[in-house]
């Protein structure tokens, strides 16, 4: 036996142990070749080149070759143990070709094409057009023909310059150096690039890697990539933009990214592509890489967004990648939620607690409510299978064991203004015992193609650490889509008002296949969209637009789905200051509609500070919600209030939840209006003051966990343990303190008490929503 996996499982963090390092190597980049043989192997050798080189061991079976460095070229290289052969193994090591000169203009009404020269004679085109005003899109395309569709402009054309003018634009590319400026009229938000782009080419001509740079200014400051738990700055980091679960402590990974980057003098710009992509904001110039699936004709399609101010970056980029999807009124209460709710019993007895402690809520998550396997059925539920292609009406149901009567259940929510979302994931699950519905729901949706394919058109299996070895079900698939939702319809009929749309990231693999033609370098970023989009479809249909998704992952567009939220955290106050960073992010790239878990998911019960600390923060986000893992302890970690209290022998840990949840529900109405108003112009419930206010960018920044809640609010939640006041840095103009009415001017830095009753929030003096919020504050118990 000999194992050798050049690609591993395609985790892009995780290499396996029988991979090849660098997988796909770039000319100088040394490449190791590690295998696995049985333990009676002495001796082992790589064919390479016409060498037989003698492996070192590492011990347990384990080998390696070191090859070195490669100059471009195609390889093949086998490897050898005792009588055993394997491979030939293809190794291929592109050449960079970089534009070098301008060839040719041609000029036309909706845009203009440029031909670039490059080292080794190599062409391209580069075209410019305006998809929007205030945007200019430059498309590379290597090898493929070039199509110009954009709003009308005018084009001048010197010896040494090219210039195209539009409504709020002005474009200027240099001929010669092929320096690119790209700014508004009145010259703010000036973007500096190049058009010296660059792509990595194979021996046969097909390209895998696009590239290009930017130069920002030294005063610059870059934010967004999607959802980030780190920065918010991003210059000095290199960032993968890349769908990808990271259990807890995620650091530079994320569930949502975005290749979308904001200066904060009002430029951004955003790569338009679904493959992954890297940005090294680490060297000068900066760069950006796309990856590509080798192919004679690829293109690099880069949207370059210019503002007087950096949110107006934002609303441009919305307007390209979709409106911001605002949720009904009553996702804006409190939520409800802990995996340790799995039974009617354990959920009944929450909620009726819930409402004798006098703690409001709107939302219950229920994530164990289903058989685990067909994700669609009640646990214990009694039926009598069905083919695979059969759906289930509600009477086909008898409830029993530990959901006896769900819809009474669903109905005492509804009557006590409780609505009910269920736990979903996008997998048919590789089951260990026999379950006769869900095996033939396997069988036939096998038979019907209805899963993700490999390369040899056999079904894909999850390759990720959750859920392994799962069908992954292919949401560009009509009919799948069709049948899947189909089996899930009659819960609708028992009263729920939408699913937490759990999971989404584990697509590992390039050469993957889906329905609609799109393979695995295609699917990673997208396919939570494809998932999640067509869930939101589905529960708007269904509940006539009143119903709600709320999800984990996504990428560009999201915005269209909402809600999210942050992922698994742990109880800790790193893992809740990283929260708050990741919320700001997204929000930059349009993700409105946002919360996380308070207190953290997993692990211990916080404590009673950070547990008030977190809610208090989360009484001004846009979703609050309280919600912990499944656990085996004897003893109970949910976050409920009562619990964070009777654990703690602390009884603040629930007077003072009540409070903000009371204060929650007084700012229900003007939260639902905000993030109206503000999606009707495509900005987020939360944002950066120093971005919404750039004059004072330098001053605002310094204070990374402050943020704006709506058009009025200034939001300064406690995030250090054991400090009983807080610094505001309060934005420019006159701010109301929300507790007292007192009136401040801005750009100074104010002390305020915070206790744990208080988290310090301003208002803005010119608010017209000022009375009402004070009103609301006024109406504070205790």
């Amino acid at each position: 036996m000999i194992l050798h996996q050049p690609y591993g499982s395609d985790d892009p963090y995780r290499p396996r142990p029988a991979e090849r390092f660098r997988r796909d190597p770039e000319p100088g980049e040394p490449v190791q070749i590690n295998f696995q043989t049985g333990l009676e192997v002495g001796k082992a050798w790589v064919e390479f080149r016409d060498e037989h080189i003698q492996a070192a061991p590492l011990g347990d079976g384990w080998w390696t070759v070191w090859l070195g460095p490669l100059p471009p070229g195609t390889y093949t290289y086998r490897i050898i143990a005792g009588v055993e052969e394997a491979g030939p193994f293809a190794l291929e090591v592109g050449c960079w070709h970089q534009a070098e000169r301008v060839a040719e203009i041609q000029v036309e009404d909706q845009g203009v094409r440029v031909d670039l020269t490059s080292t080794g004679g190599k062409t391209a085109t580069l075209a410019f057009t305006i998809p929007l005003p205030g945007v200019l899109r430059a498309e590379l395309t290597v090898g493929g023909a070039v199509f110009l569709q954009g709003l009308p402009c005018r084009i001048e054309q010197t010896s040494d310059a090219l210039h195209l003018r539009a409504q709020d634009l002005e474009v200027h590319l240099d001929l010669v150096t092929l320096e690119l400026q790209v700014q508004t009229p009145k010259g703010s938000g000036e973007y500096r690039g190049s058009a010296r782009f660059r792509w990595l080419e194979l021996a046969d001509g097909r390209v895998t890697r696009l590239q290009g740079g930017f130069s920002p200014q030294p005063h610059e400051a870059l934010y967004g990539l999607g959802e980030r738990f780190v920065g918010p700055e991003l210059r000095g980091r290199r960032l993968d933009v890349r769908v990808y679960e990271e259990y807890k402590e995620q650091g530079e990974r994320t569930y949502l990214p975005v290749p979308f980057v904001v200066s904060s003098v009002g430029y951004g710009f955003w790569l338009d592509a679904e493959e992954p992509s890297h940005f090294d904001l680490n060297g000068f110039p900066y760069t950006f890489t796309l990856e590509k699936l080798p192919a004679t004709e690829v293109s690099l399609s880069l949207c370059i967004l210019v503002s007087d101010e950096p949110y107006g970056v934002t609303a441009l980029f919305t307007r390209l990648t979709g409106e911001i999807s605002v949720p009904p009124k009553w996702a804006f209460g409190p939520w409800m939620s802990a995996n340790m709710w799995n039974s009617q019993a354990k959920a009944e007895e929450a909620v009726r607690r819930t409402l004798e402690e006098a703690v409001p809520a709107t939302v219950l998550v229920l994530e164990a409510w289903s058989d685990e396997t067909t994700f669609y059925i009640f646990n214990d539920a009694k039926y009598t299978p069905k083919g695979g292609g059969e759906t289930f009406d509600l009477e086909d149901f008898t409830f029993t064991g530990r959901w006896p009567d769900p819809k009474r259940f669903f109905d005492e929510c509804h009557q006590n203004g409780l609505r009910v979302l269920l736990w979903q994931i996008p997998v048919l699950k590789q089951a260990g015992e026999p379950h006769p519905q869900h095996d033939a729901d396997v069988t036939y949706a096998l038979e019907q193609g209805f899963c993700i394919r490999n390369a040899d058109v056999t079904p894909y299996r999850n390759q990720g650490w959750w859920f392994t070895d799962s069908l992954i079900l292919d949401f560009t698939n009509p009919e799948a889509r069709e049948w899947w939702f189909a089996k899930r319809r009659y819960l609708f009929d028992l009263g729920i008002d939408g699913f937490k749309t759990d999971g989404g990231e584990h697509l590992w693999g390039r050469d993957l296949r889906a329905y609609d033609g799109r393979r695995g370098l295609a699917l990673f970023n997208a396919y939570p969209n494809l998932y999640v989009g067509a869930y939101h479809e589905f529960v708007q249909e269904a509940t006539k637009g009143d119903g709600l998704t709320f999800s984990r992952s996504g990428y560009t567009g999201a915005q269209k789905y909402p809600a999210h939220w942050a992922g698994d955290e742990n109880s800790t106050w790193a893992a809740f200051k990283a929260s708050i960073l990741a919320g700001l992010s997204a929000g930059l790239s349009g993700i409105s509609i946002w919360g996380w878990d308070i207190g953290g998911f997993s692990g211990e019960v916080p404590t009673v500070e950070l547990y008030l600390r977190s809610t208090a923060m989360a009484c001004f986000c846009p979703v609050m919600q309280y919600h912990s893992e499944l656990h085996w302890a004897a003893d109970n970690r949910d976050r409920t209030p009562w619990n964070i209290a009777e654990r703690h022998q602390d009884k603040k840990a629930l007077e003072v939840y009540r409070h903000y949840a009371k204060l929650r529900m007084r700012l229900q109405d003007y939260i639902h209006w905000e993030a109206q108003a503000l999606g009707a112009v495509g900005l987020p419930l939360m944002r950066y003051p120093a971005l919404a206010f750039p004059e004072a960018h330098g001053f605002l920044k310094e204070d990374p966990f402050a943020y704006l809640f709506g058009r009025d609010l200034l939001v300064a939640p406690v995030v250090e343990k054991s400090v009983v006041t807080r610094q505001v840095r309060l934005p420019p103009g006159d701010w109301v303190y929300l507790w007292s009415g007192a009136m401040f001017q801005g750009l100074q830095i104010l002390t305020v008490p915070a206790p744990l009753e208080r988290v310090p929030v301003f208002v803005a003096a010119g608010s017209p929503q000022l009375k009402t919020l004070l009103e609301a504050a006024q109406g504070w118990e205790g």
